[in-house]
């Protein structure tokens, strides 16, 4: 497929600028030194996605802060699996390994050209939803739940789905063969057009 080809299944390739930077090590010690290690590298507004030993999170990030909902306590990022803070234009990625965490901090329309990029839009688990004090209750009948920092009105199980968009980066080894280098979030989308659903 060329660029700006379209596939049968609606992604195409496009080229994009982009620079990463990688952290050998992530301060986790506390809450507070965690948060301010995100603010410091991503510095921007965004969502916050956290694969946590015992659940899944997501949450908005706005003027360096998580924003949690009423009542609730900020997680101990002892129990950081994986965590992804997002916008359109760039990702602070951290996942744990050998007891300690790392971080990749992209960021696009930034340094080198990568000729070959895709996008996606990955349905969420949720066909009903249930919108409480800006926040959405995504559930299906299997009883498992997903929080959401943001109101969806007319979540069903057919067309009116969220959706993670991704964008995947394509580059080629040695032998000339093509396969992805890394994967970002980029904004959560809803319905068969892939409509923003705030935008950031």
């Amino acid at each position: 497929m060329k660029n700006n080809e379209i596939s049968k299944h609606g992604l195409k390739l496009f080229p994009v600028k982009t620079k990463v930077d990688r952290y050998d090590e992530v301060p986790v010690s506390d809450y507070n030194s965690f948060e301010s290690f995100l603010s410091k590298n991503f510095a921007q507004d965004g969502y916050i996605v956290a694969y946590l030993d015992y659940t899944v999170i997501i949450r908005k990030f706005k003027d360096d802060k998580i924003i949690f909902m009423n009542g609730e306590k900020p997680f101990d990022p002892k129990f950081i699996q994986k965590l992804r803070l997002f916008n359109n234009n760039r990702e602070l990625f951290i996942w744990r390994t050998e007891g300690k965490w790392k971080a990749r901090f992209r960021i696009d329309d930034h340094g080198a050209e990568i000729k070959n990029v895709i996008e996606a839009n990955q349905v969420l688990f949720g066909t009903t939803g249930k919108v409480e004090n800006g926040f959405t209750s995504l559930t299906e009948t299997r009883g498992t739940e997903i929080i959401l920092s943001f109101e969806i009105k007319s979540v069903d199980a057919e067309k009116n789905r969220v959706k993670i968009k991704t964008r995947n980066y394509i580059d080629y080894n040695k032998l000339g063969q093509a396969g992805y280098i890394d994967c970002r979030f980029v904004d959560f989308t809803f319905g068969i057009d892939n409509k923003p659903i705030e935008g950031n």
